[in-house]
C-alpha cells in the first residue's frame, strides 16, 4: 500500500506536469514537421476510427505518424497526472470543509472543477475517435430518401434552395450560388418534421448529425438538371462529453473569478 501511495503521489507531482508539458511541446513541433508533408495520412482518421487507423496508416508510416502515437501516450500521462493532482487537492479541501462556509467551499473547488472539465473534454475526444459512426459518400437527388443505420430514421431531400451572389465587386462569383440550402424531411418513430440543411448548418436526427459536404449545380441556370446534395453523416458520442466539459469549465471559471473578487474585496 505504501508503494502505491508513493506512486500515486509521484504521479500528481508538479515537476512531472512541467516535464510532460515540455515533452508535449516538443512532440507538437515534431508533429508539425511531419504532418506538413504527409497531411493525407491523417485525413482518414475521422472516417476509420482510431484503432483501424493505427493498424493501417499509422502503423506502416511511423516516420510520419510516430509523433501521434507519442502524443497519445503523453496525453494519457498528463490526464493521470491531472487526475492525481486534482483528487489530492480536493481531498484536502473536503477535509477542511467543517471550517468553511458553503460558498467558500464551492469557491475553493473552482480550479479543481476546471481541471476535471479538461479531463472530461479529453475523454470526449477519445470517445469520438473510438466510437463515432461515419457514413460517407451519401448522395441524394430531389425526392430521394436515405435510411439511417439501425433504423434510426429516414431523411428525404425535398427541394434545393439557394442564394445567388448579386454583388459587383467580385465578378468571378457573379451568378454563383453562395448560400446553398436544402429542404429536408426528417422522419422517425412515426413523426415528421422539416429542416433546412446548409454549410455549417447541420440537421440532427436521433443522435445522427447530417452535414452538407457538396451540392450541384453551382449556378441557377443549371438547376433543371443534375440537382444533388452530397452528405456526410456521423453519430458522435463524444459531443455530450464536450458540452459537459465546457459547462464544467465555465462553472469552475465562474467560481474562480468569484474567489478573485472576494480576495480583492478583502485586500481593500
Amino acid at each position: 500500500m505504501r508503494i502505491l501511495a508513493r506512486f500515486w503521489k509521484a504521479l500528481g507531482s508538479m515537476n512531472l506536469t512541467i516535464l510532460l508539458c515540455l515533452l508535449l511541446a516538443a512532440d507538437v513541433v515534431w508533429g508539425y514537421a511531419a504532418i506538413r508533408w504527409r497531411t493525407a495520412l491523417f485525413i482518414p482518421l475521422n472516417d476509420l476510427g482510431l484503432f483501424a487507423w493505427m493498424q493501417t496508416y499509422g502503423r506502416h508510416n511511423l516516420t510520419y505518424t510516430g509523433w501521434f502515437f507519442a502524443l497519445l501516450v503523453l496525453l494519457a500521462l498528463l490526464a493521470l497526472n491531472t487526475a492525481s493532482c486534482t483528487l489530492e487537492r480536493v481531498r484536502h479541501v473536503l477535509a477542511a470543509r467543517s471550517s468553511l462556509s458553503v460558498v467558500r467551499l464551492a469557491v475553493k473547488l473552482g480550479p479543481h472543477v476546471m481541471h476535471a472539465a479538461v479531463l472530461v473534454i479529453l475523454l470526449g475526444y477519445l470517445a469520438s475517435y473510438l466510437y463515432t459512426e461515419v457514413v460517407v459518400g451519401t448522395v441524394l437527388l430531389p425526392g430521394r430518401s436515405y435510411t439511417l443505420p439501425g433504423d434510426a430514421g429516414v431523411i428525404t431531400f425535398v427541394e434545393f434552395r439557394h442564394e445567388v451572389y448579386q454583388g459587383s465587386r467580385l465578378k468571378v462569383f457573379q451568378g454563383e450560388v453562395i448560400r446553398p440550402e436544402a429542404a429536408m424531411m426528417l422522419s422517425a418513430k412515426g413523426r415528421q418534421r422539416e429542416a433546412i440543411l446548409g454549410f455549417n448548418q447541420p440537421v440532427r436526427l436521433n443522435g445522427y448529425s447530417i452535414h452538407l459536404s457538396d451540392f450541384a449545380p453551382k449556378k441557377p441556370g443549371g438547376m433543371r438538371l443534375n440537382k444533388r446534395i452530397d452528405l456526410h453523416i456521423r453519430k458522435d458520442p463524444g459531443v455530450v462529453l464536450y458540452l459537459t466539459g465546457i459547462g464544467m469549465f465555465c462553472l469552475g471559471l465562474g467560481l474562480y473569478m468569484l474567489d478573485w473578487r472576494m480576495y480583492r474585496e478583502v485586500r481593500q
